[in-house]
């Protein structure tokens, strides 16, 4: 059985069963049940609770092995110490997906630990998967499947398939809007490994995030050689957000879901040559994930700038230095094209300063240079830093810029970051947005730091 096949059932299966199904409802209730109906989902609920009749209209069940049609996953919500027998009874019954919501395993020692130990016995060498303990669960907003005992709302989203260790990730950070998700809690079974080799074979997913606090030692170099597989062979990005990287968030890791996580030189150095994109916090994964989802990457690392202020160019040239870029000088056919609308005794560069050459008219000073810059040779990226028009009393085309972007952009293989300066932005964000090739930034220190993860990921020469 392939790995898509094991892991379907825990992103969309036919029917649930959910053990410890909460006869509440409503706010604050933490009802799957609930959550699964309001989510969308339309397959067969079946609640387990022996103090129940029925739940929200659906039959209520004393015991798993009560269920006669047949169930592709179960969510159990129950005390821990029932929990492996519980296990016993999907494994019996053919259950192939279990999700383990309970906490109070591994990830407390003692006690817990040798529970969980007992959970991998009792699945190895069946057809039955474990995700947690101390899970949410799979959310698919493709598919409308929820396991979380947490109500959340449908959302957009984007097709980023996301792996975590903790509950945080679920409720999803703002710039990573993934399509499904796995939180893999302790991983006492399903892990970052096999979460991998699953999005790697779903059409619906172009990008991997995995949030990961620890790894097992001996499943480092599979999840290396996967990663660098689903780069080469998929074109599909991995970004890592590799935390506990001090010492102290170590020893946290280790608290929280009993993993071990490991020296963060090593994860480094290994991440790197698979082309796995490493961040260390979740602004830095936002900005990976947006450069790589929306940019071509870069064979080289030199960046043209065209920009309406110094100010910017000063900006420019400092956070390029930081992130292992350059701003080379561009060629003479380049500088031919600004000094013919230029002033005389404007000094011609990399950064650009075009202001001065606007009041000659903006639409074909933006159109000429643009062009000019993407056929550039020595220019493997471009940065804009411009005024824009949403803040006045013009309209929205006046500067030609963005209809210039429009026209010439999707040309080019190249990838074309514009920082918009103004103190209303969101009509121009929204038609920058269309445009194939261009991503916009919020500072010329998160385009920098995208043009980097461009040029030193697997889009770009590592």
């Amino acid at each position: 059985m392939s790995i898509k096949e094991e892991l379907d059932p825990f992103f969309d299966a036919d029917s649930v069963a959910v053990v410890g199904a909460s006869r509440t409802t409503g706010p604050a209730a933490f009802n799957a049940v609930e959550n699964m109906i309001e989510f969308g989902y339309d397959g067969d609920i079946y609640p387990v609770n022996p103090k129940a009749d029925e739940i929200l209209g659906r039959k209520a069940y004393d015991d798993i092995g009560e269920i006669e049609e047949k169930v592709e996953h179960a969510l159990i919500i129950i005390p821990r110490k029932i929990v492996p027998n519980t296990v016993e009874g999907c494994v019996e019954n053919g259950i192939p997906a279990v999700t383990i919501a309970t906490q109070g395993f591994a990830e407390v020692g003692g006690e817990g630990k040798e529970l969980q130990e007992k959970l991998v016995e009792i699945v190895e060498g069946t057809d039955t998967r474990i995700v947690g303990p101390n899970t949410l669960g799979t959310h698919n907003l493709v598919d409308n499947f929820t396991m979380s005992f947490i109500p959340f709302k449908q959302r957009d989203y984007k097709p980023i398939g996301m792996v975590s260790q903790t509950g945080l990730w679920s409720a999803s950070v703002s710039g990573l809007p993934y399509a499904k998700e796995l939180d893999i809690g302790n991983a006492c079974d399903v892990d970052h490994v096999d979460a991998l080799r699953y999005y790697k074979q779903d059409s619906d997913v172009e990008q991997i995030f995995m949030h990961m606090e620890g790894l097992d030692p001996s499943r480092g170099r599979e999840l290396l050689n996967v990663a660098k597989e689903t780069i080469e062979e998929e074109g599909k990005s991995v970004i890592i957000l590799k935390s506990g990287w001090s010492e102290a968030g170590s020893e946290h890791a280790a608290s929280h879901v009993g993993a071990l996580a490991g020296e963060s030189k090593i994860f480094d150095g290994a991440f790197k040559q698979s082309g796995i994109v490493r961040v260390k916090n979740s602004r830095g994964g936002e900005i990976a994930s947006k450069a790589l989802l929306e940019l071509p990457g870069m064979s080289g690392n030199r960046i043209g700038m065209i920009t309406h202020h110094g100010a910017s160019g000063t900006l420019a040239i400092d956070w390029c230095e930081e992130h292992d870029l350059e701003l080379p000088e561009l060629s003479n056919e380049t500088i031919k094209t600004l000094e013919e609308i230029s002033p005389d005794w404007l000094g011609i560069g990399n950064p650009l300063d075009i202001w001065p050459a606007l009041m000659g008219g903006p639409e074909k000073t933006h159109r000429a240079i643009i062009e000019a810059v993407l056929e550039d040779e020595n220019a493997d990226g471009i940065l804009l830093s411009l005024h824009i028009a949403d803040p006045t009393t013009w309209d929205l085309g006046v500067y030609g810029h963005i209809d210039a972007l429009k026209d010439l952009v999707p040309q080019y293989d190249k990838p074309v970051i514009v920082y918009p300066v103004g103190t209303e932005q969101g009509e121009t964000r929204k038609e920058l947005a269309k445009i194939e090739n261009v991503s916009v930034a919020d500072s010329i220190e998160d385009a920098m730091r995208s043009f980097h993860i461009l040029y030193r990921s697997g889009k770009g020469e590592k």
